[in-house]
């Protein structure tokens, strides 16, 4: 990245994306559809900007300059990032916000650890305590939720979905390396809109039918966590250290919690409140290190 000195810009970006991404948990939750429908639309609107944005920004050339196994890895990885929208979609349908959306931030401990486990990558003092500390957070927000079976479901999806956001993370970075970030969204994610929509075809879910309101929050989510809230955090990853850009979106949990309060009329609980807290801290610790940070790439 140049040697450019940050200004309000680069800041009131980076602030606009976090509160932008901050937005996708509330309207996951207003938008009263299966999980399968909000994350294919999500997805269906998202992609054509994306693939037009790649397409203008060099991507076709990029694209042309891969080889099979790069698309296969980036096959793979759309895979993956449709597996995590399904799942984190359905987490929000059964928990907390602010357990779903704790746990799935836990991504980047995943993408690390991943990397060791199948490539043999060691990581660092840091990232172990902090996987250590984070799931320390994940017991506090998990356990009181014993004994009710669809909460600890969702707790369950939230972390399957943070899993497989690695997943995506690890089986794309071999082609990310030759691809801008545009190019990159621009390829992957049509194809996860097609997986997604071909999963609504195979399992017979309604696409047509729900509530306008749903509807409404589902172009909502796509245009103001997807492409604002995603798309502000890309030029700001492109102005900024790698760093500063991966603790600011620990924001996102905080603010989504802030904004279920009016939107949903969800408080969370004081233990909730505490075991997120404990995840964010556990993410931090590990993002510290310059290692972990190249193990686990920002997925914005």
């Amino acid at each position: 990245m140049p040697d450019r000195p940050l200004t309000g810009s680069h800041l009131l970006a980076l602030g606009a994306g976090v509160l932008a991404i901050s937005f996708a948990a509330p309207l996951i939750r207003l938008a009263e559809a299966p999980a399968l429908t909000i994350a294919a639309v999500r997805l269906g609107l998202a992609a054509p900007p994306m693939l037009l944005l790649g397409a203008a920004t060099g991507g076709r050339r990029q694209w042309a300059a891969l080889r099979p196994g790069e698309w296969l890895l980036l096959a793979l990885s759309a895979a993956a990032l449709a597996v995590h929208f399904g799942f984190w979609v359905a987490s929000l349908q059964r928990t907390s916000v602010v357990a779903s959306v704790a746990l799935v931030t836990m991504q980047p401990l995943f993408v690390a650890l991943g990397g060791w486990a199948f490539l043999r990558e060691q990581p660092s003092r840091g990232t172990l305590l902090g996987a250590a500390v984070a799931a320390t957070g994940a017991l506090l927000l998990v356990v009181p939720h014993r004994g009710e079976g669809g909460t600890l479901e969702g707790d369950a999806f939230a972390l399957i979905g943070g899993v497989m956001s690695g997943c995506y993370l690890l089986a794309g970075r071999g082609a990310r390396s030759r691809l801008s970030t545009a190019a990159y969204a621009g390829a992957v994610y049509p194809m996860t809109a097609l997986l997604l929509l071909g999963a609504v075809v195979v399992s017979g879910t309604p696409l047509t039918g729900h509530p306008r309101e749903a509807y409404v929050a589902m172009i909502l989510l796509a245009l103001v966590p997807q492409l604002v809230g995603h798309n502000a955090l890309n030029w700001a990853l492109g102005s900024m250290p790698a760093a500063i850009v991966a603790i600011a979106i620990l924001g996102e949990p905080i603010g989504a919690a802030i904004i279920s309060v009016p939107m949903l009329n969800e408080v969370p609980r004081p233990i909730e409140v505490l075991g997120g807290a404990v995840v964010l801290c556990g993410v931090y610790l590990a993002l510290r290190d310059a290692r972990t940070l190249d193990a686990a790439p920002l997925e914005v």
